[in-house]
């Protein structure tokens, strides 16, 4: 570039001459540049619909979806209640279980008892075997496990290292200084779950404890026996917790868990309507065509809040009416009118779900009705459920044999793939901020218009150079001048 000179001879602000040349020819620039910066915002807006989507198919509906949530079920009991609880009832449950409880599982322990002199003894003393030749530690062994205890501990510091290590010795331990007894109890019931180890304690007689036992129940005639009082048994889970008292059994009887069930559905339609508020949004926002986006010299005759609202409004309308869009959402809307259409009872009548449509203006809204959806689950529950979870390779908006959640599934990740082939967009990842794919129809565009700007801007510099030779040869001609006549007054003279 040549050097340039301001007009010392002239008079003239070359600066800003050029400058003022050079806008006009720079308008084309700055408008490559908004275009580009136009392209980008509905690439982004691209990913935040994107986003949404994905959360909606991957994280909602798979939820939604789970046996747990949809199918969910509950247990009844009845007959001798005492006995046990439910801790949690499967999906798959189904009829009854007759429990009776012959024996609850215990947690065996040990008591010996040391003299009051063993009480001021280290544990090195008391007999307890070095971990090795000259070692500071000892090793103490129960239930296979080793730990290793200071030498110079006493019996009270044994107790707590015991307690301390419980998770892998499976035991706990207890010290009475007052009558000499040291306890050591298994954590887990059953028999055998106690076993030591050490030659201290085996070569002591114990003075007191019990040996664990078994928990053993019949239940439909049958007799289970084993360590735990947790049973699961045909999707039932329950843990006994007393004998039977008495020879009627306790009755266990899977149901549906209605309020549950009513919870995910409600959650559904809240996940869905939220979705179509936001494509429709997407869809309708008006396109503001006097606004453009802002150059950087534009923004330094600006503050920040005009800033903000002039870009709020050069954004809008970068989706409106986009085709994707468009059809995901008319697709979804097909696929829930099954629920609308509701079911056919055990007698042949139509019963409705509680599920409708808002107004014409709400576009596709769903309206729920907590007390129609209860009446329904109550008289004929499979047949709701199936309306949410069947399966079949028809997954096509207006499919018969398959639910609303596979029929929503398929039409979001159709539209994904749609979205991420034009704006490569991930179909798995809601993460807004996740780099695009370079192999999109948009990325591809918007490399080429950086290459056309890089272009247009080497063109720019070039002419922006070639003004400013100008003006310097001006310059120095004037210059020229103005010394030779400086001169040729000088002879005159």
């Amino acid at each position: 570039m040549a050097n340039r000179i301001t007009g010392l001879a002239s008079g003239m602000d070359v600066d800003n001459l050029v400058k003022e040349m050079m806008k006009a020819r720079r308008t084309s620039y700055d408008n490559m540049i908004k275009k580009r910066t136009k392209l980008e915002w509905q690439q982004e807006d691209y990913r935040s619909m994107s986003s949404k989507i994905v959360d909606f198919r991957n994280n909602k509906l798979s939820s939604f979806n789970m046996s747990s949530a949809i199918s969910a079920k509950t247990s009844q009991v009845s007959g001798d209640t005492n006995t046990l609880t439910i801790n949690a009832t499967a999906s798959t449950a189904n009829g009854s279980l007759n429990v009776t409880v012959d024996k609850v599982a215990t947690t065996g322990n040990s008591v010996y008892t040391f003299s009051a002199a063993d009480k001021g003894k280290t544990l090195e003393d008391l007999g307890f075997a070095l971990s090795g030749a000259g070692s500071s530690t000892v090793n103490v062994n129960i239930n296979n496990q080793t730990i290793k205890v200071s030498k110079d501990a006493k019996l009270s510091d044994l107790a707590a290292a015991i307690s301390t290590n419980a998770g892998t010795l499976k035991a706990t331990a207890l010290y009475d200084a007052n009558s000499g007894q040291f306890s050591i109890s298994a954590t887990q019931t059953g028999e055998n779950q106690l076993s030591l180890q050490d030659n201290v304690f085996t070569s002591r007689t114990p003075t007191g404890g019990q040996a664990g036992t078994d928990a053993e129940v019949k239940i439909n005639g049958i007799s289970y026996k084993q360590a735990s009082n947790r049973f699961a048994v045909n999707g039932f889970d329950f843990t006994v917790k007393a004998q039977s008292a008495t020879s009627v059994p306790t009755t266990i009887s899977a149901v549906q868990d209605t309020a549950k069930i009513i919870d995910t559905i409600k959650s559904f339609v809240t996940e869905y309507n939220s979705l179509i508020a936001s494509v429709n949004s997407e869809l309708s926002e008006a396109v503001n065509r006097t606004y453009k986006p802002l150059t950087a010299e534009e923004k330094k005759e600006m503050t920040d809040d005009e800033i903000k609202q002039w870009e709020e409004k050069a954004r809008s309308g970068t989706l409106r009416n986009d085709g994707t869009l468009s059809t995901m959402l008319s697709d979804l809307r097909i696929a829930a009118t099954s629920l609308v259409a509701g079911i056919v009872d055990g007698n042949g009548n139509k019963l409705t779900i509680g599920i409708t449509t808002g107004t014409y203006t709400e576009k596709g809204k769903l309206v729920l009705d907590e007390s129609k959806l209860r009446t329904a689950l109550e008289a004929s529950p499979d047949k709701v459920i199936n309306l949410f979870t069947a399966k079949s390779t028809d997954t096509s908006p207006g499919s018969s044999t398959s639910g609303v959640f596979a029929k929503m599934s398929a039409s979001s990740m159709t539209a994904l793939k749609s979205i991420s082939t034009k704006a490569g967009t991930s179909t798995v990842s809601s993460d807004t901020s996740a780099a695009f794919l370079e192999s999109s129809l948009i990325s591809a565009q918007l490399r080429t218009m950086k290459d056309q700007e890089s272009r247009m801007l080497s063109r720019l510099n070039s002419i922006e150079t070639q003004y400013f030779k100008q003006f310097s040869a001006m310059e120095k001609a004037i210059s020229s001048f103005n010394t030779q006549s400086s001169a040729l007054m000088s002879f005159t003279s």
